[in-house]
């Protein structure tokens, strides 16, 4: 009786094996997420890395004259965040110092209504300066731009602003939005700058 191979039983263990490549077959068809290898392979970036497997390169750091802490105040020669008026200091009255390399300079603001400083808008500040001789004021901006005070520096005998050296008024008014650049020089020899943000009209 001659047996038909057709039906012939399947080795288990051969059956066994088919199964496994048809799952192997699956799984990779999958179109899943691919599982990293243990300790991060090459083209997975590892926590803190990068795709080539190097570690991340390092954060930049702030350096130069206008770096400062995040809740620091700016540099004077930096130009301020914002147009509003300086809040009251410990003196109780809005100022801001400037720079100098051989002088002290502060800026003694009146503030206006609305609380901001804005282009063509006239802007009262007093100023005080150490040194020798008479003061003369300009101011750059945007574009190059080049100001004048509209009045001033006029000289005043008496304060009861304390801050060292001469003091002096002034009325100014900003063409333009940006950052303008109040440079105070003496004639004899000291100079300091205020730099500061003038909002829109």
């Amino acid at each position: 009786m001659e047996t038909n191979r057709g039906s012939r039983p399947a080795h288990p263990g051969r059956t066994a094996l088919v199964g496994s490549i048809a799952l192997t077959v699956l799984a990779g068809c999958d179109g899943g997420t691919p599982i990293a290898p243990a300790g991060g392979g090459r083209g997975t970036p590892a926590a803190g890395g990068s795709a080539s497997g190097r570690g991340a390169p390092p954060e930049p750091t702030a350096s130069g004259p206008s770096a400062r802490a995040p809740d620091g105040p700016a540099s004077p020669d930096a130009c301020p965040p914002g147009d509003r008026f300086p809040p009251p200091s410990a003196t109780g009255v809005s100022e801001l110092a400037g720079t100098s390399p051989d002088a002290t300079l502060w800026a003694l603001f009146f503030p206006t209504e609305g609380g901001r400083m804005r282009a063509g808008a006239e802007l009262k500040v007093v100023w005080r300066m150490t040194g020798t001789g008479d003061l003369t004021m300009t101011a750059s901006g945007p574009g190059g731009a080049t100001v004048r005070p509209v009045w001033g520096p006029e000289p005043h005998d008496g304060s009861s602003w304390h801050r060292p050296g001469d003091e002096w008024g002034t009325g100014w008014s900003f063409p333009t939005p940006g950052c303008w650049t109040v440079r105070a020089v003496r004639t004899g020899g000291a100079t300091g700058i205020r730099t500061l943000r003038i909002g829109p009209a």
